[in-house]
């Protein structure tokens, strides 16, 4: 069984997949495996993933028709093998050497671990207090009672899930068909299914900002997301601050 198996979702912006995937790919090994599906892109990006030498093993998935990305996701984690899937958006740089290293260290470190992610510029919410790097971790669900929030505004971007978590808790729900939402909908159930999740404050990750998701999200397409999410736990609407209309 595969140590790592990472997950990258491609579609077209294809110089910021190749500094995601080149600034992790001298943290793998033979051992990990790199699974990618790639949403019809038109600017060489499938060209780029057929050709490209990895250390470890390669998936390439090209679904026939546009995918969403909570579909996108399962379809690679139902594609992987390994004891932990990481989660690597193609808008992220490695800066760090053991990057990967570190952040698998947290489950042993700390018991009961579902999710493990780095500090990251760039982010939304409450979790903007995680993003100086320290050698502390902290749980996210601390920082949700904190600010009295009834999910944990936690970004995917660069998940690391054990497969533990994954066989308890399931897949992404795909009723979140956009960025938005479907990160804080996986977290609050990870929670509940008695995981903890953890910002690593020791690893730092450069992230670009969600380079895809700016091509299309706007206030409405956020909106639906978190009415879906209101309607499936029972809560009021919230819409950020920097998403509101003036």
């Amino acid at each position: 069984m595969p140590r790592v198996s990472v997950v990258t979702l491609t579609w077209n912006h294809l110089q910021y997949t190749k500094k995601a995937v080149e600034s992790l790919a001298p943290l793998l090994t033979e051992e990990d495996e790199w699974i990618f599906c790639d949403n019809l892109s038109k600017d060489g990006t499938p060209e780029y993933l057929d050709a490209l030498k990895l250390p470890c093993k390669k998936i390439v998935l090209y679904p026939v028709e546009h995918t969403s990305i909570s579909q996108a996701y399962n379809l690679c984690i139902k594609a992987s093998s390994g004891d932990y899937v990481f989660i690597w958006d193609n808008d992220l740089e490695a800066v760090m050497p053991d990057t990967l290293t570190h952040m698998l260290s947290v489950f042993g470190d700390r018991p009961g671990t579902g999710i493990v992610c780095p500090c990251l510029p760039n982010v939304v919410g409450r979790l903007r207090e995680c993003v100086l790097p320290s050698k502390l971790c902290k749980e996210i669900r601390e920082i949700s009672c904190k600010h009295n929030r009834p999910y944990p505004m936690c970004v995917s971007a660069a998940w690391l899930l054990s497969r533990a978590c994954i066989e308890k808790v399931g897949l992404f729900d795909e009723q979140f068909d956009k960025y938005g939402i479907l990160d804080f909908d996986y977290a609050k159930r990870v929670i509940i299914e008695g995981f903890k999740i953890f910002s690593d404050g020791y690893i730092w990750v450069q992230h670009y900002g969600s380079i895809t998701a700016n091509t299309y999200l706007n206030i409405d397409i956020l909106r639906d997301m978190h009415e879906k999410f209101a309607k499936k736990w029972s809560i009021g609407v919230f819409v950020p601050r920097w998403r509101r209309k003036k």
